[in-house]
């Protein structure tokens, strides 16, 4: 039983406190903490999502009276997407971290696919460390410090420092002791920062992780921003100046800043396009800091996230109505009526224009009698009407003419089903129907290359141009060079012909402008 475990901090990271407790104890082998701690060595930390968190509580909890709920909005970064996903994704992803064997939370909330860029390494305020080494005599890893956009200690104002220790350690299963980076702090130059929107930007994250927010819907977030952009004149009749508020957002933060966030803005299709048009996926709270930040400076992020909350969208499907339809009806029911007498299939009706204009009319206005007086869908017949038999004695014919044609020369390309069948000039029917052409599945099964086949060949290629130049055979690398097979895609065949026999004869090495002959371009493609 554990019988001593340090206290948590405010913002401190989980996996802080668990390196503060394997470094208090002298635990040297990350396997035997691990056990210690969760009793299962073949656990993974996660430096942003630890989970296994009851695991944890089971062996800690006699010490540390906290549940995994306040765990995780206390020491993860998790609440920070609590009003930007779903809140059965995040209420999964939360079950996740607490319980299950296996954790995908990096993936299920989206970090892992996300544009923003997550520092690689640890990050910490030079002034945070000398004041915790001045109060505890040691010091831990604060969240927010980690989190994307927070570039300033919203405390002390002063830039952050990145550490020398990864967020993804080399060693698979360590926990790092922020204690250690006092060694690299102490002279760490402190720089205050003068930018006020890096500041409020920092302030507005760190409160945002430890507030607990609604959940806002794409749609409520549409109406939300579109309201902005009219009360800010961004908004007109001919849609959205979206050159104007790309200018804007850029004027603000400058590209270079941009870029850093991994919010670059490039072409017509960029992410703030899409944020102000209908949002039809969830963004993050870095994007809609920054358009905040540049555009609407009254607005805070928890104000905007409190008004987007009460925003009601109607989810009512669209209704179509018109006062003449049951008038016109007639007209196009006649109409339609004609163009089934002169066409015998729906699609040959949907090609012309007429026919197009009065289906979407009829699909729109008069549904029920167009679905009783469809005409007879197009069914491809061909298969039924083929000679089966016949076709495959033909295609056989085909086939064997060609391989006697090739069969001698060594720089054709891999003669595979697909190649041989390319050849014949019909390929229509034969890949897919290979059951009804037994003639020709023979010959595909004796005659057609694998890859293992196909490798041979561009070696045995290379030596007989060799013997046939009267040059020495060239070394087994460059044979490897010259056939375009490295380690990841040479099969067992080829490699054991080169090493093994190849590098019996070879006596010494061809020229290097041998390689650039085009006739051996073609190697290099499987």
């Amino acid at each position: 039983m554990i019988m001593d475990f340090p206290v948590a901090h405010e913002n401190e990271l989980l996996g802080s406190v668990l390196a503060r407790f394997i470094g208090r104890h002298g635990l040297r082998d990350d396997k035997v903490a691990l056990d210690i701690l969760f009793g299962s060595r073949n656990i993974v930390p996660s430096t942003l999502l630890q989970g296994h968190i009851n695991l944890l509580l089971e062996r800690v909890g006699h010490l540390w009276s906290i549940s995994s709920e306040e765990v995780i909005s206390k020491h993860t970064i998790l609440p920070i997407y609590q009003s930007f996903i779903d809140p059965e994704r995040y209420q999964s992803v939360y079950a996740e971290l607490a319980d299950s064997v296996k954790s995908h939370s990096m993936l299920r909330v989206g970090i892992n696919a996300s544009s923003l860029v997550f520092n690689r390494y640890y990050r910490y305020c030079p002034l945070c460390l000398r004041e915790d080494f001045q109060k505890y005599a040691y010091s831990y890893w604060r969240r927010h410090f980690q989190l994307p956009g927070v570039l300033v200690c919203p405390k002390h104002n002063c830039f952050l420092i990145e550490s020398p220790f990864e967020l993804k350690p080399s060693r698979r299963h360590m926990f790092v002791n922020a204690s250690d980076s006092v060694l690299f702090g102490s002279s760490s130059v402190v720089v205050v920062s003068e930018s006020k929107p890096l500041i409020q930007l920092s302030k507005s994250i760190t409160g945002l992780l430890n507030s607990n927010m609604a959940y806002i819907t794409p749609n409520q977030w549409s109406m939300f921003y579109g309201r902005l952009l009219v009360e800010a004149g961004l908004k007109e009749s001919r849609g959205i100046p979206h050159n104007e508020i790309k200018y804007r957002i850029e004027q603000f933060w400058g590209k270079e800043q941009l870029g850093i966030f991994g919010l670059n803005i490039v072409g017509d299709t960029s992410w703030l396009h899409s944020f102000f048009r209908k949002q039809r996926k969830h963004f993050t709270y870095l994007h809609h800091l920054v358009c905040l930040q540049a555009l609407f400076p009254n607005y805070s992020l928890k104000e905007a996230i409190i008004q987007a909350s009460n925003v009601r969208v109607n989810f009512n499907r669209k209704q179509y109505f018109s006062s003449n339809a049951e008038k016109r009806a007639e007209e196009y029911r006649s109409i339609w009526n004609g163009l089934c007498l002169q066409f015998t299939v729906l699609k040959e009706i949907r090609s012309t224009k007429e026919g197009a204009r009065v289906y979407s009319w009829l699909y729109r206005f008069d549904n029920a009698w167009l679905l009783k007086n469809l005409p007879k869908r197009f069914q491809n017949r061909i298969s039924s009407l083929v000679d089966w038999p016949k076709r495959d004695r033909s295609l056989v014919k085909s086939l064997l003419k060609i391989m006697h044609r090739v069969e001698d020369d060594l720089n054709l390309p891999r003669k595979s089903i697909s190649w041989f069948i390319n050849q014949t000039g019909e390929s229509w029917g034969v890949q897919k129907k290979l059951s009804k052409l037994p003639l020709c599945y023979s010959f595909f099964s004796k005659y057609s290359e694998t890859i293992e086949e196909y490798q041979i060949r561009r070696v045995l290629a290379i030596i007989v141009d060799s013997i046939n130049c009267k040059e020495i055979i060239p070394k087994p690398y460059e044979i490897e060079r010259l056939a375009g097979l490295s380690k990841a895609r040479i099969r067992e065949p080829a490699r054991i012909i080169i090493r093994d026999y190849v590098s019996i004869l070879s006596t010494r090495t061809i020229f290097r402008e041998k390689i650039k002959d085009p006739k051996y371009s073609w190697y290099r493609k499987i």
